[in-house]
C-alpha cells in the first residue's frame, strides 16, 4: 500500500484551503424573492432591476414599467399576494444541472376590486449573469410571468356583462314601465371619415342639432372604439330611416332592449331615466355603472334605481389581439334588477287622470284601513316615452310650459287648504270641551269676535245652526267662532290637531318624494320669521287657521291621509305606494307592511258626529256638493273647500269617503 509522505498531505491541506477561499455562486431564490416583493409593492421600477440586459431590450420600458400598471388598472387590482418556492436547474448539455439557470415557481393571488380574489401559478426564469465574486441571478423574463398564458402579443381585458332593469307593476299586474325592442343609433367615434359630413347627415335624419350629437360623443368618459348612444329608435321612425342611417361612416345601429311606459299612467310618480353624468359614475360605479349609461333621474324610477337597476357583472380574461378569448381569469356575475309592485290601481288612476283633463291639478285615493295609495294622479302630465326617444325639443318644450306638466303636484304640491279643513276644527272644538254635540252657534254674514270684521262666503244670516249644517253650508263665521274659542284657551290647541291628522309634517310615504306642508302655530312663527312683530301669533291667524287659510299649507298626499283618518276613527297611516319588490321569476324579495304612523286626537264617537256633518255636505239640499253628487249610485261623505290665493284665483278642493257607511276608498281632489 502506496503512503503519503509528509509533502504530500502538506499539498493537499494547502489545496483545501485554497478551496475555501474561492467565492461561492450565489442561491436563485432570493432574487425570485425580491421579484415578488417588489410586485407585491407595486414598485415596477425595483423588478425592472432585476431583470437580464436581453428581457429589457426585448420588452422595452414601456412594455414592462407602462404596462404592468395598465394590466393593475384593466384588473381594477386593489393589491396582490407573490410567494416563490424552491429553484430548480435545468439539466444542461452534459446532462447535469445548469449552474448559471434555473426557474422558480411563484404563486399570485391577485385581489381586484371587480372580480375578487383570483389565483394563477406560473414560473420565473432565472440566469446567472458575471462571474465569481461579480456573479448574480437575473430574470429572463417574459409576459408569462405575470399570468401563465399571457404570450406576447395577447391582452388583459376586464369586460363588463350586462345586466337587465326591473319592471314597475301595479297591483293588478299592468307593466308601467317595462321594455320593449327598439334600435339604438350611435357613433364611433375613431370609425368618423368626415366629421362635418358625419354631423350635416345625423343631424337631419334624427332632428338633432350638430353641437348636441358631437358634445355626447366629446365627453369625458368616451375612448376611441366607445359607441356613444345619440338616439334610439322604434317602430315605423326606424324602418323609415335605416337606409339613411346604414350609409353614414361613423353611425352604428345597435339592437336593444329600451325602457317602455305603455300605459302612460302616473308620469310624475314613475318617472324617467336619463345618461348618467360623471358625477353619476362615482356615485353608482360599485354598481358597474358609468357616465353615459341610463339610470333614473325622476320619481320612482330614481328613488329605486338601486333595485330596478341591479348590478353590471364583470370578466376579466386573456384575449388574443382580435379580442378573441383565451383564458378567463375571474368573473363576477351581474345582478338583474328587481321588480317593484306598486299599490296603484291602473283602472282608477286612469279615471282621476281623465277627470283632471289638461286642468292643473291633483288627485290622491287611499285604502283607509291599509294606507295603500291606489291613485296618484296629477295633471296636466306628459309622455314618459319621449325621454326614452331623446326628443330633445319636445322635452324643451316640457321644461319651459308654464303648466309645469313635469310637478308631481300630488306630492310636490303645496296649497292652502280651505273649508277642506273644517273638520279639524270640529274636532278639535269636541275633543277639548268646546262644543257640544247638538249645541247651536249663530251663522251671521260677517263675525267680529276679535274686534275685525270677517265674513261668511253666505251673504244671509242663517241664524243658530249646530255643527252638521255648519260643515254641510260651510259657515265661516260658525268655526271662526269655534277657533276663537280654541285659541282663547290655548293657542296650540287647533295646530296640535291639526298635527295629529298628519298635516305639516312630511307623510313618510316610501320611495316618493313630498313636501312637507305647512302648519302655523305660534312656535312655527317664531321659528319662521326674523322681523319681532312677524312672530307674533295673532287672533286673526287663529281665525284663519279654523277655515283652512292664513300660512296653512298641504299637498294633496297629506289631504288624502287625513281624509282617510276621518273615515277610520282616526287612524293616521303611512301611505304606501310600493308594497313588495321581486325578482323577474315572481319571488318576493321584501315586502312593505302596513305602518301607522299615529292617532289623530279625536275619538270614534266625536268623529261620528263630524261624518254626519260630511254626509250632509253631499246629501242635504243646501249641502255645499249636493247638486255634483245628485243621483250618483254610492253614498259619499265629503267637505268641499275653497282656498283663497295670492293670485287672486281660488283653489278648489274636496276631500271626501265612500261608501259612507263602511268607507273603501277615501280621496282628496285638487283644482288650481
Amino acid at each position: 500500500m502506496r503512503r503519503f509522505t509528509p509533502a504530500l498531505a502538506a499539498l493537499a491541506v494547502v489545496a483545501s484551503l485554497f478551496a475555501a477561499c474561492e467565492p461561492q455562486p450565489p442561491a436563485a431564490e432570493p432574487t425570485a424573492r425580491a421579484y415578488a416583493a417588489a410586485w407585491a409593492k407595486g414598485d415596477y421600477q425595483a423588478m425592472w432591476d432585476l431583470l437580464t440586459d436581453d428581457s429589457r431590450t426585448r420588452v422595452g420600458a414601456d412594455g414592462f414599467l407602462g404596462r404592468l400598471p395598465r394590466i393593475a388598472e384593466e384588473m381594477t387590482l386593489k393589491s396582490l399576494d407573490a410567494t416563490t418556492g424552491a429553484a430548480v436547474h435545468p439539466a444542461g448539455p452534459n446532462g447535469s444541472p445548469d449552474p448559471r439557470r434555473a426557474t422558480a415557481p411563484l404563486t399570485v393571488t391577485f385581489h381586484t376590486q371587480r372580480v375578487g380574489d383570483f389565483k394563477r401559478d406560473t414560473l420565473l426564469t432565472l440566469v446567472m449573469v458575471g462571474e465569481k465574486d461579480k456573479a448574480s441571478w437575473k430574470i429572463d423574463w417574459t409576459p408569462e410571468a405575470i399570468l401563465p398564458r399571457l404570450a406576447t402579443g395577447r391582452l388583459v381585458r376586464m369586460t363588463r356583462l350586462a345586466t337587465s332593469r326591473g319592471r314597475i307593476i301595479a297591483r293588478d299586474g299592468t307593466e308601467l314601465a317595462t321594455f320593449t325592442d327598439a334600435a339604438v343609433v350611435g357613433v364611433v367615434p375613431e370609425q368618423i371619415k368626415n366629421e362635418p359630413g358625419m354631423l350635416a347627415s345625423l343631424s337631419s335624419a334624427l332632428a338633432l342639432k350638430a353641437d348636441d350629437i358631437k358634445a355626447k360623443y366629446n365627453a369625458s368618459w368616451v375612448r376611441p372604439d366607445s359607441f356613444v348612444p345619440i338616439k334610439t329608435l322604434s317602430g315605423p321612425a326606424f324602418n323609415t330611416l335605416r337606409p339613411r342611417l346604414s350609409v353614414i361612416e361613423g353611425v352604428q345601429i345597435q339592437p336593444e332592449r329600451v325602457r317602455s311606459y305603455p300605459t302612460g299612467l302616473a308620469s310624475q310618480l314613475i318617472g324617467y331615466m336619463g345618461e348618467a353624468t360623471e358625477a353619476d359614475g362615482q356615485k353608482l360605479g360599485a354598481r358597474g355603472y358609468a357616465a353615459g349609461d341610463l339610470i333614473g333621474k325622476t320619481g320612482l324610477e330614481q328613488q329605486l334605481d338601486d333595485v330596478l337597476g341591479g348590478s353590471f357583472g364583470w370578466r376579466l380574461a386573456i384575449v388574443d389581439p382580435d379580442e378573441r378569448p383565451v383564458e378567463t381569469l375571474a368573473e363576477t356575475a351581474p345582478v338583474p334588477g328587481q321588480d317593484a309592485v306598486l299599490a296603484l290601481d291602473p283602472v282608477l288612476q286612469a279615471a282621476a287622470e281623465k277627470a283632471l283633463g289638461d286642468q292643473k291639478g291633483a288627485i290622491v285615493a287611499e285604502d283607509p284601513w291599509t294606507g295603500e295609495v291606489l291613485v296618484l294622479a296629477s295633471r296636466p302630465s306628459y309622455d314618459l316615452n319621449l325621454f326614452v326617444s331623446g326628443e330633445s325639443a319636445a322635452i324643451a318644450a316640457l321644461n319651459a310650459d308654464p303648466k309645469k306638466p313635469l310637478l308631481a303636484r300630488a306630492t310636490n304640491g303645496q296649497y292652502p287648504t280651505g273649508s277642506s279643513f273644517k273638520p279639524v276644527t270640529a274636532a278639535a272644538a269636541l275633543r277639548n270641551g268646546l262644543y257640544r254635540a247638538g249645541e247651536r252657534i249663530d251663522c251671521p254674514a260677517a263675525w267680529s269676535g276679535y274686534g275685525i270684521v270677517q265674513l261668511n262666503h253666505e251673504t244671509g244670516n242663517l241664524g243658530p245652526i249646530d255643527m252638521r249644517t255648519a260643515l254641510a253650508r260651510s259657515c265661516n263665521t260658525f268655526f271662526y267662532e269655534l277657533g276663537k274659542r280654541l285659541n282663547d284657551t290655548k293657542t296650540d290647541l287647533l295646530p296640535n290637531e291639526a298635527l295629529s291628522f298628519g298635516l305639516g309634517k312630511a307623510t313618510d310615504i316610501d320611495f316618493v318624494l313630498e313636501q312637507s306642508g305647512i302648519v302655523p302655530s305660534p312656535a312655527w312663527k317664531q321659528a319662521t320669521f326674523a322681523n319681532p312683530q312677524d312672530k307674533v301669533w295673532n287672533p286673526g291667524d287663529a281665525t284663519n287657521l279654523a277655515i283652512g287659510q292664513g300660512y296653512l299649507l298641504a299637498t294633496p298626499l297629506q289631504m288624502a291621509n287625513y281624509s282617510a283618518a276621518l273615515a277610520n276613527d282616526g287612524i293616521v297611516w303611512k301611505p304606501r305606494m310600493v308594497l313588495e319588490l321581486r325578482t323577474r321569476d315572481g319571488v318576493t324579495t321584501k315586502r312593505f307592511e302596513a305602518a301607522r304612523l299615529g292617532s289623530a286626537n279625536t275619538t270614534p264617537i266625536e268623529l261620528s258626529l263630524i261624518r254626519d256633518g260630511m254626509r250632509a255636505v253631499v246629501s242635504d239640499p243646501n249641502g255645499t256638493v249636493y247638486f255634483k253628487f245628485l243621483g250618483f249610485p254610492t253614498s259619499v261623505a265629503g267637505k268641499s273647500g275653497t282656498a283663497e290665493t295670492s293670485s287672486g284665483n281660488p283653489d278648489a278642493w274636496f276631500i271626501g269617503f265612500a261608501p259612507y257607511d263602511g268607507p273603501k276608498l277615501a280621496i282628496a281632489a285638487l283644482f288650481e
